[in-house]
Protein backbone atom coordinates (compact mmCIF):
# COMPACT_ATOMS: atom_id res chain seq x y z
CA UNK A 1 0.00 0.00 0.00
CA UNK A 2 1.18 3.50 -0.73
CA UNK A 3 0.61 6.33 1.68
CA UNK A 4 0.98 10.03 1.11
CA UNK A 5 3.29 11.77 3.52
CA UNK A 6 2.95 15.47 4.28
CA UNK A 7 5.58 17.46 2.43
CA UNK A 8 5.90 20.69 4.39
CA UNK A 9 5.37 19.94 8.06
CA UNK A 10 7.49 22.90 9.20
CA UNK A 11 5.26 25.56 7.63
CA UNK A 12 2.36 26.89 9.66
CA UNK A 13 -1.08 27.23 8.15
CA UNK A 14 -2.25 30.75 7.31
CA UNK A 15 -5.50 31.10 9.20
CA UNK A 16 -6.31 34.82 9.30
CA UNK A 17 -5.45 36.35 5.92
CA UNK A 18 -1.67 36.26 5.39
CA UNK A 19 -1.01 35.60 9.11
CA UNK A 20 -0.67 32.43 11.10
CA UNK A 21 -2.68 32.06 14.29
CA UNK A 22 0.30 32.98 16.51
CA UNK A 23 1.10 36.06 14.43
CA UNK A 24 -2.51 37.18 14.50
CA UNK A 25 -2.75 36.73 18.27
CA UNK A 26 0.45 38.75 18.83
CA UNK A 27 -0.84 41.54 16.58
CA UNK A 28 -4.27 41.51 18.24
CA UNK A 29 -2.67 41.61 21.70
CA UNK A 30 -0.48 44.54 20.69
CA UNK A 31 -3.46 46.37 19.22
CA UNK A 32 -5.45 45.78 22.42
CA UNK A 33 -2.65 47.14 24.60
CA UNK A 34 -2.18 50.15 22.33
CA UNK A 35 -5.93 50.81 22.46
CA UNK A 36 -5.81 50.77 26.27
CA UNK A 37 -2.79 53.09 26.28
CA UNK A 38 -4.57 55.47 23.90
CA UNK A 39 -7.73 55.56 26.02
CA UNK A 40 -5.82 56.15 29.26
CA UNK A 41 -3.15 58.61 28.10
CA UNK A 42 -3.91 60.02 24.65
CA UNK A 43 -1.98 62.70 22.81
CA UNK A 44 1.81 62.81 22.65
CA UNK A 45 2.30 60.31 25.47
CA UNK A 46 0.50 57.72 23.39
CA UNK A 47 2.88 58.14 20.46
CA UNK A 48 5.90 57.96 22.77
CA UNK A 49 4.63 54.67 24.23
CA UNK A 50 3.15 53.28 20.99
CA UNK A 51 6.41 53.07 19.07
CA UNK A 52 8.29 50.72 21.46
CA UNK A 53 5.19 48.68 22.39
CA UNK A 54 4.19 48.26 18.75
CA UNK A 55 7.76 47.38 17.80
CA UNK A 56 7.96 44.71 20.49
CA UNK A 57 4.71 43.07 19.42
CA UNK A 58 5.65 43.25 15.74
CA UNK A 59 9.01 41.65 16.52
CA UNK A 60 7.36 38.90 18.56
CA UNK A 61 4.96 38.22 15.70
CA UNK A 62 7.36 38.27 12.73
CA UNK A 63 11.05 38.32 13.74
CA UNK A 64 12.96 35.03 13.55
CA UNK A 65 16.63 34.30 14.15
CA UNK A 66 17.84 31.17 12.30
CA UNK A 67 14.19 30.17 11.77
CA UNK A 68 13.54 30.23 15.54
CA UNK A 69 10.89 32.71 16.75
CA UNK A 70 11.98 35.60 18.94
CA UNK A 71 9.68 34.37 21.72
CA UNK A 72 11.92 31.30 22.18
CA UNK A 73 14.95 33.54 22.65
CA UNK A 74 13.04 35.68 25.14
CA UNK A 75 12.09 32.60 27.15
CA UNK A 76 15.71 31.33 27.02
CA UNK A 77 16.92 34.69 28.31
CA UNK A 78 14.39 34.80 31.13
CA UNK A 79 15.23 31.27 32.25
CA UNK A 80 18.93 32.17 32.20
CA UNK A 81 18.32 35.29 34.29
CA UNK A 82 16.07 33.58 36.82
CA UNK A 83 18.02 30.37 37.47
CA UNK A 84 20.95 30.29 39.90
CA UNK A 85 24.39 30.25 38.34
CA UNK A 86 26.69 29.60 41.27
CA UNK A 87 28.02 26.06 41.15
CA UNK A 88 30.12 24.79 44.02
CA UNK A 89 32.21 21.67 43.84
CA UNK A 90 32.37 19.85 47.13
CA UNK A 91 34.82 17.04 47.25
CA UNK A 92 33.56 14.31 49.54
CA UNK A 93 36.79 13.38 51.30
CA UNK A 94 35.06 12.79 54.63
CA UNK A 95 32.94 9.96 53.25
CA UNK A 96 35.85 8.26 51.52
CA UNK A 97 38.00 8.58 54.68
CA UNK A 98 35.24 7.01 56.75
CA UNK A 99 34.95 4.17 54.26
CA UNK A 100 38.71 3.52 54.45
CA UNK A 101 38.54 3.42 58.24
CA UNK A 102 35.64 0.98 58.13
CA UNK A 103 37.53 -1.29 55.76
CA UNK A 104 40.63 -1.21 57.98
CA UNK A 105 38.56 -2.04 61.05
CA UNK A 106 37.07 -5.06 59.29
CA UNK A 107 40.49 -6.57 58.70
Amino acid sequence: MRFQLPQFIETEVKIVGPFTLKQFLWLAGGAAILTLVYMTTGGAVFFILAIPVGGIFLALAFFKINDIPLLNYVSYGLSYLLTPKKYLFKKEEANSAQQIEQIQQMK
